[in-house]
This record gives structure tokens, sequence and C-alpha cells, in this order.
């Protein structure tokens, strides 16, 4: 019988909930904001929201990663560490927000797209001044489950208080971005009161090092993007507003699929970096309980979604979106195979394999990038989905062979 050590099933339960209540508040804000703005202005924003997701890769640039496990394994880091990290994503934030503002002003899209897309960057503040890696690293859970579950709720309230039907697009984004913005800096506060006082630094002998060890994070990241943003980008470009809203519709379900695997991911990866690949019965105990609660996870949200997806979308989002239907059905699957890449794939992270780990990431971003030119302009939303589910397939080929080279004699014995 497997034992989950407390601190384990702890940072499990704490998330779990937190998750719970903060997903069914942002679905509640999804359907919202599906009804009254429709396929054309839920498109709007799924475009931005998937726009500005490779500026904040290169804002974050693998550093949260890359901070839990150094913080997991040595706590009187933490002062350095969290001043230069900050002080480094801040210039980031900067120096990639400008760049965005003159990529906008040039791009052929309607003003409120670029009003949207400008509002929404400001989320790279805001992911800068994130110190959730922090607490995760020291299996602080409980504020993580706070944390999220205000920044759902406030977006709520603020949403459906002035976001009307018909308009309220820019709104909506601006919400979002506030509410963020509110609740990264209440938990920046956290950590200048209990831990340390937080102050800019840049130690450049040191910096160089976290950027070295960071930039095969950044970089897999950044292909993961690729292969989960990509066709929201493009079918904003090649398509309309309308077909890039339906698919970001089905595309929201999928988020919500994979959130437990972000909760046992977080909840196991501390435990996974600080015994490192060892030949000894608690590296096998480990695996183990990751593998059963990955696994049977995997397969049963696959179930739940598939068996259901006509009825989820035309509960969630109403009639307008049906057409949702069919992506669901094939980003479902999807989900199925996603969870067993994290099982494979996230542990060479914590184990410091993070660059062939990033070559198993590539071949799955080439892989969807080619299947978008070809299928979007004839499929659409559906040629999107099935790029989506296929690079993944190829990614599943690159981690399976990876995690078995470095635990194959580690397990079997």
């Amino acid at each position: 019988m497997l034992r989950i050590s407390n601190q384990i099933l702890k940072n499990l339960l704490s998330l779990a909930s937190a998750e719970v209540i903060s997903k069914i508040i942002s679905l509640s804000t999804a359907a919202y904001l599906g009804r009254v703005l429709r396929p054309e202005g839920f498109g709007i924003l799924g475009f931005a929201t998937a726009f500005i997701s490779y500026f904040l890769l290169m804002v974050n640039f693998g550093l949260d990663t890359y901070g839990t496990r150094e913080i997991a394994k040595d706590m009187s880091l933490t002062s350095k560490l969290v001043n230069n990290i900050l002080s480094i994503r801040i210039f980031f934030a900067v120096v990639w927000y400008i760049i965005f503002l003159i990529i906008v002003l040039l791009i052929d899209k309607p003003i409120i797209v670029k009003i949207v897309l400008l509002i929404t960057a400001v989320n790279l503040f805001v992911s800068a001044l994130s110190i959730n890696w922090f607490f995760i690293g020291i299996e602080k859970m409980w504020l993580m489950a706070v944390r999220q579950i205000m920044t759902n709720l406030l977006s709520l309230i603020g949403i459906i208080l002035f976001v009307k039907y018909g308009e309220g697009v820019i709104i909506a984004s601006g919400i979002t971005v506030i509410t963020g913005l509110v609740n990264s800096i209440w938990l920046l506060k956290i950590f200048y009161t209990s831990y340390y006082k937080f102050s800019f630094e840049i130690d450049k002998g040191y910096v160089k090092l976290i950027l070295k060890e960071s930039l095969p994070l950044v970089f897999s990241s950044f292909m993961i993007a690729v292969y989960y943003n990509l066709d929201m980008v493009m079918l904003g470009y090649m398509k309309s507003e309308r077909d890039v809203g339906i698919y970001s519709a089905a595309y929201k379900v999928l988020l919500v699929g994979l959130i437990p695997f972000s909760l046992i991911l977080n909840s196991f990866f501390p435990s996974i970096s600080s015994i490192g690949l060892k030949n000894s019965s608690e590296f096998r105990e480990i695996i183990k309980q990751y593998a059963v609660f990955i696994f049977s996870t995997a397969v049963i949200i696959t179930s739940v979604i598939f068996f259901n997806a006509r009825y989820i979308v035309e509960f969630i989002f109403g009639n307008y979106f049906i057409k949702a239907e069919i992506p669901l059905l094939i980003l479902s699957l999807n989900i199925l195979v996603t969870g067993i890449n994290i099982f494979f794939g996230n542990p060479l992270i914590a184990w410091g394999k993070q660059k062939q780990y990033s070559i198993a990431i590539t071949f799955g971003a080439i892989t969807n990038t080619v299947l978008n030119i070809i299928f979007i302009p004839h499929y659409t939303y559906l040629g999107a989905a099935l790029a989506t589910l296929f690079s993944e397939v190829a990614v599943f080929i690159g981690v399976v062979y990876l995690f078995n080279k470095y635990t194959y004699k580690l397990l079997s014995i």
C-alpha cells in the first residue's frame, strides 16, 4: 500500500481545495463573459491572452521553476535569489512591454483589438512581481490557495458589475489585469514582512549563473507555449474573431481539465527535487505515488469531458458556442496525453535535465507549427485542435524515452 507523506498530502489538499473553489469562480467568469460578449468579443480576449503569453515567458524566463527548485534545496539562498530574480524580471518586463507596444502599433488589427492587447500586456509586470515560486519552494501551499481564490473572486465581481451585454471587452481585460496585480503585490508584501526585505539587486556573476541554468527552462516553456497558444494566435490572423471565440471556449474547458495536473505536480515537485535521482526506496515510493495520482486523474478527467462535451459547452457558454463541441472532443483526448507527458517530463526538470527535456518539447512545437499551417486554413478551429493533440503525442515520444533513460535502473531494482 502506498503511504503518502504528510507534507505532500497537505500540499495536495491545500492546492486542490483552492483550485476547486477558484476554478468554479473562474468558470463562472468565463461563462458570463462568453454570454455577454458572444464569440466575437470572447475571441478578442482569447487572442490577446494567447499573444501576450509568449512575452510573459520572456519575462518569467524559466525563473519560477528554477527558483522553486533552488529554494527547495537550500533556504539560505532566499534573500539573494529573490532579490536577483525579481530585479531581472522587472527589467525584462519594461523591455518587453516596449517591444510589444511597437508590434501592436504595426499589426493590422482593429483599434479595439489593439487596446485590449496593450491592456493585457500589463500582465508582464504582474508576472515580474509574482513570488509564487518562493512559497511553492518552501511548501506554503495555503498562501497559493488564498491568492488563487481572491484573484478569481475579485475578477468575477468586477466583471459582473461593469461588463454588460454586447460591450465591455476592454473593461474585462482591465479588470483581470488589476486583480492580478493587486494579488501579486499582496503576496510580495507577505514575503517582505515575514521573511526578507526585498531590494533591487543584480549581481552580474550570480545573474549569469541563474540565466544560464534557466535558459533551457524558458526555451522548453516557449516551445510548450507554441503548441498551446500558437493555434489561437494563428486563428486570430487567418480567421475571424468568431472562430477564435469558438475555439477559445473549448480551450477554456481544456485548461480547467489540466488544472489537477498542476496541483499534483506542485505538490510533488519539491520532494522530487530534494530526493533527486537516487537508488533508494524513498525515490521509488515518491515516483509510485506520483504515477498513481497523475494516471488516475488523466483517465477520469478525459472520460468526463469526452462523454459530456456538448452538455459542458451548452451549460457553460450557451447556444452561441455550440460549435465548440467537436474541438472539445479532440482536446479532451489531449488531456490524457498531457497527463502522461507531465508524469514522464516534469521530473526531468526537477533532476536538472532541463536541456534534454527541452529537446522533446521542441519536437512537439515544430510538429504543432507545421500542422497549424496545414490544418487551420482548411479546418479552422478543428484543425487547431488536431494540431494541439498531435503535437502532444510528439512530445510523448521524447519524454518517455528520456524518463526511461535516467530511471530504468533505479526503478527496476
